[in-house]
């Protein structure tokens, strides 16, 4: 059980990605430890699910409800469908609009154990967003999975 907690602070560990998939069957396959294929932009130590409709709230001025395609259950674990709406606001927002909106979300994250800097914030949102814009050439749709023990 070691592998589950960070020794430094005791907080335990979120791993997760973001992650495109050709569809729910196929995000199925994935999750710690199963290795695969799709493009893929780690997401450890936040709640994705959380930051998504941050991330949403604030391109989009909407928040949808989250389309679990593997709910969390006792595990910890969860698959879930990232909102159309935010995918197109992803892939068509500029590198301006993308570090406001992850510098907003940072500054929101008030939890000891939900804190990201603005520019891991930054980083990751620009890192999502060219999976987002790259969805639609290549057929997929974008997904993310967690494991919060």
């Amino acid at each position: 059980m070691s592998d589950l907690w960070d020794c430094e602070d005791r907080r335990m560990v979120r791993v997760g990605e973001f992650f495109l998939a050709e569809d729910d069957e196929s995000a199925l396959r994935v999750g710690p430890r199963r290795s695969h294929d799709f493009p893929a932009v780690p997401c450890d130590g936040i709640y994705p699910d959380e930051a998504v409709l941050r991330w949403e709230a604030q391109l989009t001025g909407t928040r949808s409800t989250l389309r679990d395609v593997v709910p969390m259950a006792n595990d910890g674990f969860t698959v879930f469908a990232v909102p159309e709406p935010l995918c197109g606001a992803l892939a068509a927002a500029g590198s301006a609009r993308l570090r406001a909106a992850a510098r907003a979300w940072a500054e929101a994250a008030s939890e000891p154990d939900d804190e990201i800097s603005p520019a891991n914030a930054a980083d990751l949102l620009e890192r999502v967003a060219a999976l987002a814009g790259s969805r639609a050439e290549e057929h997929l749709d974008l997904y993310c999975w967690y494991f919060a023990p």
